[in-house]
């Protein structure tokens, strides 16, 4: 009975320890997003293409100048990081860094080594998976907060939603 008892207790271990990620994706505080690229004309002029293409959104700043937020817009808590990778994939981003956790703190591109990095505390993150590559981000396995993007409307439009 006791051997059963201690194999259980292992398999319940190994079943919690295999279950986790290994990671924390959710310190960033919750806020909502919504981004509308109303048609392709728009995803031209704000979205991204190509390599390495980055763009930020911060609606309290009317960042980028010009874009037209609409009333149901909404960019996160510290804002928005919409690029692409080496093949041209978007992919979005909450701006604030999730060590520091301050919305005025916000990873910036680092066109040297192609990967997203905060100014305060030095972690950076990969662009395809938000994921920490160095620093205090990495020692905490603190991913980036990414929020969805998907095709929009039947104009070649898209939509930044969490």
């Amino acid at each position: 009975m006791k051997r059963t008892g201690n194999i259980l207790i292992l398999l319940l271990i190994t079943i919690i320890a295999t279950s986790c990620d290994g990671g924390d994706r959710d310190r960033i505080p919750a806020a909502a997003v919504r981004v509308e690229f109303a048609n392709q004309a728009m995803w031209d002029q704000y979205g991204v293409s190509g390599s390495f293409i980055h763009r930020q959104f911060i609606l309290n700043q009317k960042i980028p100048a010009g874009f037209p937020y609409t009333l149901s817009s909404a960019t996160g808590y510290g804002g928005l990081m919409l690029i692409t990778n080496k093949h041209g994939v978007p992919y979005v981003y909450d701006l604030c860094c999730p060590v520091e956790i301050n919305s005025n703190i916000r990873i910036k591109f680092d066109e040297n080594n192609l990967c997203l990095r905060c100014p305060k505390c030095g972690s950076t993150y990969d662009i395809t998976t938000g994921g920490p590559m160095t620093g205090t981000a990495k020692d905490g396995r603190y991913f980036l907060q990414s929020y969805n993007i998907a095709p929009y409307g039947s104009a070649g439009g898209q939509l930044i939603y969490r």
